[in-house]
């Protein structure tokens, strides 16, 4: 685990530890609560990466999308656990999963990017394959600072933890620092980056009657650390729907954006990721 990795869990264990022994000596007392949910994420995509055109000699956006042909549409994986208690206190723990693959007969541009530690060179004629997976888990601590007879208001603070892989297979070369001339591969390249990054949030629920509840959870973050930049943004707003005391449906709108730029000695990745759409989720509170 690197330096940057044992900082920010250890100050994310310091405040749930904190928080949890204030809550035991708190003058109130409230069941405790525990929810699962799982779900589905119907996302439309749009992911951008740096690379360098070598044509115009300059720095430009590639579209996986439309220049590389990955799908634009996708259904992701949700998973979901939350723990109240005292009141006033949540901890929770969600992932979402996003694997696509796309296949472009013939490059539209010529590009080169630097993976492994090689400067590798895709020509506008090849044939390239690209698998983009995409994993982020969000781990947190929610404390709830306002609360009205239909208004709750909660403060959330967390750490993202963003997995972002990248791979391409095809006619692909490779630029030798120290040639004359570029060699040319047959097979695959992969490389894959994560980040934790702490994240601040507001989660909002209205209740309008005993069964029925709007929610909405905003979650920012932006971090900078050595050769690693990285931020997000995520915008949520729905209806919780409370078919038994135990078992609930939750529809909402997700709008999910998030940006990755590495650059290191072995590696130049800059990404950008957003993706939004419904989102439909059933839970069981015991």
């Amino acid at each position: 685990m690197s330096s940057l990795n044992k900082v920010i869990l250890g100050k994310f264990v310091h405040i749930v530890w904190l928080s949890t022994i204030a809550s035991c000596y708190s003058s109130y007392s409230h069941a405790d609560q525990f929810e699962l949910e799982i779900g589905a994420f119907f996302s439309q995509a749009s992911t951008n990466i740096r690379v360098y055109d070598p044509i115009n000699e300059k720095y430009d956006d590639l579209n996986f999308e439309s220049d590389l042909n990955l799908p634009d549409d996708k259904h992701l994986p949700y998973f979901s656990a939350e723990y109240r208690f005292n009141d006033r206190h949540q901890i929770y723990l969600d992932w979402r999963g996003l694997e696509r693959n796309g296949i472009q007969e013939h490059v539209h541009h010529p590009f080169q990017i630097k993976l492994d530690g090689n400067l590798y060179h895709v020509d506008a004629s090849a044939s390239l394959s690209t698998e983009l997976d995409l994993d982020i888990m969000r781990l947190g601590y929610g404390y709830q600072f306002f609360a009205s007879e239909h208004l709750n208001m909660h403060f959330l603070v967390g750490v993202h933890i963003t997995r972002l892989g990248l791979g391409f297979e095809g006619d692909i070369d490779i630029i030798a620092e120290d040639a004359s001339s570029d060699t040319s591969v047959e097979g695959q390249i992969y490389e894959s980056v994560t980040a934790p990054l702490p994240n601040m949030g507001l989660l909002i629920e209205h209740h309008l009657s005993e069964k029925l509840m709007l929610k909405s959870h905003l979650h920012a973050f932006y971090l900078k650390f050595d050769e690693l930049t990285g931020w997000m943004y995520e915008v949520e707003f729905g209806a919780k729907y409370n078919v038994t005391d135990n078992f609930s449906v939750t529809a909402t709108y997700n709008y999910y954006e998030i940006g990755v730029d590495s650059q290191t000695e072995y590696t130049e990745l800059d990404v950008t990721y957003q993706f939004y759409g419904p989102m439909l989720k059933v839970a069981y509170q015991f």
